[in-house]
């Protein structure tokens, strides 16, 4: 009887742990879930946050102003070294040095390279007025990879492209490229990729 009583308490104790094991799992990816979902919501706030500031700026002449860095967005955060709600902190400068190597070792294109600019960055409760967001969000800017001019800090076509990247605890990121084109008629959106 007592042997049995003794299986019984070891066999309810390892169903009981794999139950726990079980929820505290389930937890975790929920919560992944979430903080993916919120994410991909905060690279798209931040793209359209930064479309609807150059759609303000309605001309190659202006846009240049962007591409030379002379121009950011009014949605600019205090610091270069934000730190998320996890504690993690994000270094923009490293960020935009790693971007723009990438970009040159991709492009190979000289003098027409795009030269990566921080345009907007900030935490996505600023952008969306969400006060329990926890994402930070950055774009930059770079003229589009068709622009011949030699000059890659000025816009002759009329088109620019976008990256906005939403960054999330435990390295968690999202990325959304855009490329915008101008003309008389306006701002339009050329075109909207996901990175993955």
């Amino acid at each position: 009887m007592v042997v049995f009583a003794l299986i019984a308490t070891v066999t309810l104790n390892a169903l009981a742990s794999g139950l726990v094991t079980l929820a505290n799992t389930e937890a975790a990816i929920a919560l992944n879930y979430r903080q993916a979902g919120e994410l991909t919501y905060a690279a798209e706030a931040g793209a359209s946050a930064a479309m609807a500031d150059l759609s303000r700026m309605n001309s190659s002449y202006l846009w240049s102003t962007v591409l030379s860095g002379a121009v950011r967005s009014s949605s600019c955060d205090t610091t270069m070294m934000p730190m998320l709600a996890s504690g993690e902190r994000i270094d923009l400068t490293a960020l935009t040095t790693a971007l723009q190597a990438a970009s040159d070792a991709d492009a190979r294109r000289g003098a027409d390279n795009p030269r990566w600019r921080l345009y907007l960055y900030q935490p996505l409760a600023a952008i969306a007025r969400t006060p329990t967001a926890s994402s930070y969000v950055a774009v930059w800017v770079a003229d589009d990879a068709a622009e011949a001019d030699g000059d890659p800090q000025a816009d002759s076509n009329g088109v620019i492209t976008i990256r906005s990247q939403a960054f999330g605890p435990r390295g968690m990121q999202r990325t959304i490229d855009a490329t915008l084109a101008t003309d008389a008629a306006g701002m339009k959106l050329v075109s909207w990729r996901d990175v993955r």
